[in-house]
């Protein structure tokens, strides 16, 4: 004769827990500990990563392209907040009252003071590159090409033959001159100190022309 099988019963977690509180509320309280320790790790994590970074603060952004001479305000800047550790040296928190771009600013770029013209700058004179003078070269109609602010054009001297003698009858004064004015009645081209003068002369002579430069020189 077999033995009885002994009656199947089934573990039923639900059941346990409804019949021992005891356990019931140990695990809830296991749960709770689990939870806290994610979280605390999370915000100590959170918390490490802003000090490597550094505390944000307010920096300064070209929000479209300026170009040198222009005067900088909310319509061409925006102060946001950046991570200290990725701010550049010398970044500005604000745009200084009358500031001007002392070269052509991208959009997009952290505006540095070293890209300000010195305070009181005129927008002509913020044009000009160290070491250049701005020399005003009268308009030619018919040998003058359309000219802007911002090209690049070689500053050409065509001698008479007297005044020329054996010597070739023209030459190259500057090259790759930026036109940094332009009115109805001149050209002005930003040329190096030491050439000033010779343009002086020549124009006194009558013999200059502006050739315009493309844009692979």
């Amino acid at each position: 004769m077999r033995p009885k099988p002994l009656p199947r019963h089934r573990f039923r977690p639900g059941l346990l827990l409804r019949r021992q509180p005891r356990v019931r509320w140990a695990l809830v309280t296991v749960a709770a500990l689990v939870t806290g320790l994610s979280v605390t790790g999370a915000v100590d994590r959170a918390e490490r990563a802003r000090a490597a970074w550094g505390t944000p603060r307010a920096v300064v952004i070209v929000t479209r392209d300026v170009r040198a001479g222009a005067e900088l305000d909310g319509s061409n800047t925006d102060a946001v907040e950046w991570p200290a550790a990725v701010i550049p040296d010398g970044a500005l928190a604000a745009v200084p009252a009358g500031a001007r771009a002392a070269s052509r600013l991208l959009a997009g770029e952290v505006l540095l003071e070293a890209r300000l013209a010195p305070a009181g700058t005129t927008a002509l004179a913020a044009r000009l590159a160290p070491g250049t003078r701005a020399v005003a070269v009268p308009t030619q109609p018919g040998t003058t090409p359309a000219l802007a602010i911002g090209d690049e054009v070689d500053v050409l001297v065509a001698l008479a033959p007297e005044a020329a003698g054996s010597g070739p009858p023209g030459f190259a004064l500057a090259r790759g001159a930026p036109v940094v004015d332009v009115t109805p009645a001149a050209v002005t081209v930003a040329v190096p100190a030491d050439a000033a003068a010779r343009l002086a002369v020549a124009l006194g002579q009558g013999a200059v022309t502006l050739a315009l430069r493309g844009a692979e020189g």
